[in-house]
């Protein structure tokens, strides 16, 4: 399903919609929009009711039907650097990992994957802690590898796909080193759009990732592909599409970190702000595909990140 959905903020759309009448009621289909409300500190808006929101598609206004908490079960992939850059940063990421997942596995189905060299399924979709704490206990780091980010994410959004996810989210860790893909950051951004797969991406610095894989950087640089790569500077702008772009287009996250101890806080704020996601269902003619959708939220100074579900809201 292709959706096309753009973030703006609070005071922005209160301007252009705001003093608008809202719609007669028609007959038509309900869809559904997660919406994440922010304050100027970045802590989440609760509380907030129908009234607060406004909602256009293709220019026309919709009627917002209703405004609640989401209780959809998520589905969440959560993607995991395990190249040679990550060295000895993996212990603290496999404990930011299991905080995480801890908390998220609860009402919702998580899988984890690895990136170093090749992408690997670790654990497929469950709710299984047991199963889930036992795969990130094998996360380990892949002696004289590269990352594979971009193929890691598309490996996840085609296991959503499968999944039939109604909420679908990836999470990455990773470094800020070159990318040794084989796809491209923008065909695999385009997956994620037309599929409402939203993308949270934690990023070490590249300078802390180049001191903690000192003892393998020279074997990493003996790689053929990667060196060509490297030399055009087209694994790094892949890299960086991918957790700029990625995440802003599809209403995640990217929190950029300067020291592996970060991870876990940074975990933390991708689980509080997936926690605190409304559903807001509109009504709509038809059963098309949407098309240019603003959402809009009658608070000034508010940051307001928005995409829309994958199906039609039951």
């Amino acid at each position: 399903m292709t959706t096309s959905l753009r973030v703006l903020t609070g005071i922005v759309v209160l301007t252009c919609l705001g003093a608008l009448p809202r719609p007669a009621r028609a007959q038509g289909a309900e869809r559904t929009v997660y919406v994440n409300v922010f304050d100027q500190s970045g802590a989440p808006v609760p509380a907030l009711g129908a009234d607060y929101f406004a909602i256009r598609e293709g220019g026309r206004d919709r009627e917002v039907v209703r405004v609640q908490p989401s209780a959809v079960p998520m589905h969440v992939a959560v993607v995991v650097d395990t190249s040679a850059y990550v060295e000895s940063a993996m212990d603290v990421c496999r404990n930011a990992i299991s905080a995480f997942v801890e908390r998220v596995a609860v009402g919702n189905l998580v899988a984890i994957y690895e990136f170093g060299n090749r992408v690997n399924t670790v654990v497929p979709f469950t709710r299984d802690g047991a199963e889930l704490k036992d795969g990130i206990g094998r996360l380990v780091v892949r002696a004289n590898s590269v990352p594979r980010l971009v193929d890691a994410v598309e490996q996840a959004a085609r296991d959503l796909r499968r999944a039939e996810a109604r909420r679908p989210v990836i999470v990455a860790l990773t470094v800020g080193a070159n990318d040794g893909s084989e796809r491209s950051a923008g065909s695999v951004i385009k997956v994620l759009i037309e599929q409402s797969v939203s993308l949270y991406a934690v990023e070490l610095d590249s300078a802390t990732a180049s001191a903690l894989s000192a003892s393998g950087g020279s074997e990493i640089d003996r790689l053929g592909r990667l060196k060509q790569l490297s030399a055009s500077g087209e694994a790094s702008r892949e890299r960086a599409q991918m957790v700029e772009q990625g995440t802003a287009l599809t209403a995640g996250s990217l929190q950029k970190v300067a020291a592996a101890m970060a991870f876990g806080p940074a975990m933390d704020r991708i689980r509080a702000d997936l926690e605190a996601a409304y559903a807001l269902t509109f009504d709509r003619p038809g059963s098309g595909k949407l098309k240019d959708l603003q959402v809009g939220v009658m608070l000034q100074d508010v940051v307001v990140r928005a995409i829309a579900a994958p199906t039609a809201a039951k």
